[in-house]
Order: C-alpha cells, then structure tokens, then sequence
C-alpha cells in the first residue's frame, strides 16, 4: 500500500473535525475516519469488511465497462 499520510482536519464547528488517510501507492484511496472512498466513485463509501467484497468489484465494472453502481448492495 505504501506509505500512508494521515491529517487532522478541524472544522468551524465545535467537537468536529476528520480525519483523513492516504496511501502513497494507491492514489485515490482514502479513508474519512472510519469510511473508505475512491476518487472514481464520488459519493460513495464503503466500511472496511466492504472493501473486497463491494468497492473492487465496483472499481472493476467501472474500469471494465464503464459501469458505476447504482444501489448499495447492503
């Protein structure tokens, strides 16, 4: 995965903030506290134990046939 970079971002509103990480190798990966998101699937997350099982068979239908999901499977 590469080497992962993680910041704090503290928000206008009091006791909120997130925190976001990176990985050098898999650009466009990230993880929002506790949610996991890809560029090419904006509006989309995805929790941890989603991740094989939904977000890479997401990403492969879109690179395969252009294809983006539609509905949550869950």
């Amino acid at each position: 995965m590469g080497e992962m970079h993680t910041m704090h971002l503290d928000l206008s509103r009091p006791r909120r903030g997130e925190w976001w990480t990176t990985w050098a190798n898999l650009p466009g990966f990230s993880k929002v506290n506790h949610r996991y998101r890809h560029d090419c699937l904006p509006g989309w997350e995805y929790q941890r134990d989603e991740i094989r099982s939904e977000m890479i068979p997401d990403l492969e239908a879109l690179a395969e046939q252009g294809v983006r999901p539609k509905e949550a499977t869950r």
